[in-house]
This record gives structure tokens, sequence and C-alpha cells, in this order.
């Protein structure tokens, strides 16, 4: 198989070039001039620079391979980053779509747990939840590059959706990523949310992505998600794999909505994307659980021990307990 891989040099994309290249699979990377390759300069792979825009490099790259990994994306929340948002997301998305079906080739386009939408209270999701995160600059947007997937679909397009859950994993983490494993190994993070997280485990989301291209039903999305865990659950085995302190004082659900939108403001004013924001806020005070058995049942999709991934993560980093070192 010859996979081309859309904005590949990132957390997942520089995971799945791994996966591929192990498995003797061609792996052709597209990125932009901009993108830093440092998670992908040891996969002996042949590298193309273009932008999402540049309609003939991109039809070019994509006739010469047999499946096509969207994974560009843009997600940052700001209003100002409305427009890269649109271009990325959806009308880069749009783009990729219309030139997999003129050439023939089957094409992946990554999502996300955002674009599904919050599980009601008590309930946990799959694919057929109706929409509801409208709010969400981020989960519309990668929402309405859903819309134009299948709007491409139904005019002969091969196509398949994969939704990844809360990804975890140690290579090509971005420093905000990792976030969680420096402040609680470094007994700095005292609070934790009330609600929960659909954890992926990249290994299981990699090997999923290909199992999409390998089995998937056009026309089709899949979630792939791994264990809904509690983030008081989720901080500890962070505390536990890294040595540092389990965050003990449970924040006020009630509250995190406005604290994120404080945030946000701030953040906003100094034109920086914030660490937190009024969805985050919501989201985390929820317990956003979803399933990933139709990506079981039809593909053969497994999940591994979330707790092993947190101490793989952990390893891969260099956050691990110094005593349990291997």
């Amino acid at each position: 198989m010859r996979a081309l891989l859309i904005g590949g040099t990132g957390f997942i994309g520089s995971n799945l070039a791994l996966y591929l290249s192990k498995r003797s699979d061609e792996v052709v990377i597209y990125h932009r001039q901009s993108s830093s390759l440092a998670h992908v300069a040891s996969i002996p792979c042949p590298l193309v620079v273009g932008e999402l825009d540049d309609e003939s490099t991109l039809d070019l790259s994509i006739s010469r391979c047999d499946v096509v990994f969207n994974l560009a994306a843009c997600t940052s929340p700001l209003n100002k980053d409305a427009a890269l948002r649109e271009a990325i997301n959806v009308d880069g998305a749009q783009r990729i779509a219309r030139l997999a079906r003129k050439n023939g080739v089957r094409l992946v386009h990554i999502s996300s747990i955002a674009a599904v939408g919050s599980p009601c209270p008590g309930h946990v999701a799959d694919e057929t939840l109706t929409f509801n995160r409208q709010h969400d600059p981020y989960g519309s947007s990668k929402y309405r590059s859903e819309q134009v997937i299948l709007e491409e679909v139904a005019k002969g397009l091969d196509g398949v959706i994969a939704c990844p859950g809360n990804v975890v994993g140690g290579h090509g983490m971005k420093p905000t990523q990792q976030n969680n494993f420096v402040a609680i190994s470094q007994g700095k993070m005292k609070l934790y949310p009330p609600g929960g997280v659909c954890l992926t485990d990249v290994d299981d989301l990699v090997n999923g992505l290909y199992l999409c291209a390998q089995k998937g039903r056009s026309g089709q999305r899949y979630l792939l998600g791994g264990h809904n865990v509690l983030f008081k659950d989720y901080f500890a085995e962070i505390a536990k794999a890294t040595g540092g302190r389990v965050p003990w004082i449970p924040l006020p659900g009630a509250l995190l909505p406005v604290m994120g939108w404080g945030v946000e403001i701030v953040f906003g004013m100094m034109g920086r994307q914030p660490p937190v924001n009024r969805d985050t806020g919501d989201v985390v005070s929820r317990k956003m659980y979803y399933s990933s058995q139709k990506a079981i049942t039809e593909l053969g999709y497994t999940i591994g021990d979330w707790r092993e991934a947190i101490h793989k993560a952990a390893r891969l980093i260099g956050f691990e307990k110094q005593t349990g070192a291997s």
C-alpha cells in the first residue's frame, strides 16, 4: 500500500507514519514548508512540501498513492483563527476529498470526537448521536468537514471518516499535550475536574486508522476511542507513572465553564491561544464517554490497557518514575 499522509508531521501523523513504515507500506508525507520535521526525521519516507490550497501539487501527490489520510487540522478555538480553521478543516478537507474522488483514491478523513457531540448525562455516545456542540468552534468545523466528505461520497468518493478520542502517547506529543504529565510529576497540579474522558492510546489509534483504510465501509464514520475514565483516575495514574503527587482538590463543575470563559477572554486580549476556554470548562465538567463498538465489530479494532498507555507515554516523554524505569 502506498499511503499519502497529509499533515503527517504531527502527533497522530508521525505515529501513523511509523506504524505504516514498520509494516513495510510506502509512506509519503505531505506537509507545509513551516512544519517541524523532528518527529518524522527517522522515518525513511519521501516528503512533499505543499499547502492545502496548492491544488496542482496536492493533485499530483494524491494521484500517486493508493490511500490518502487527511490529518491536517487547525485546533485553535480563537476567533482570530476562524478563517484559518475554515480554510484547513473545511475547505482543505473538501479539496482533498474532491481530488481523491477525481483520482479514484480511497480517503481516510481523520475527524474528532469533538465532531460527534456531547453525550447526554449518564449515556455513552456513538456514531448515531446528533451533533449538539454548535458553540464549539473546533468541533463545529470538524463536523462541517465530515459533511463535505459525505457530499463527495455521494458523488462517488471512496471515503471513510475516523473520529479519535482524547489521544495519549509518547512519540510526538506536543508540549501542550504533555502539560498534565509535567504538572503532576512536579506536584504542581492540585485540582481535578469532576468529568471523565475517552482515552485513546495512539498505538491503538494508528492501528484503527489502518483498519479504516483496509476494511472501513465508504460513507461510514468510526469512533476510534478507548477506555472511558474519570479525570480523577486518569490523573492518579499519571502520578503513579511519574512519581508525582495525585491532585486532591475537586473542582466544582458548575463553575468550570465560567472560569474557562475568563481565561479565554484574558488570553484572547493577548492574542494567545488559551490553555482552556469556556468549551473546555464545559467538557471537563461532563463525563464525555464514547463507544467504539462499531469499529470493534466491523474493523476488528482493539483497545489496550489505558493504564499501560499512561505508563508508556511517561516513559517515552521522559517523566517516568525513576524507581520504575527499566
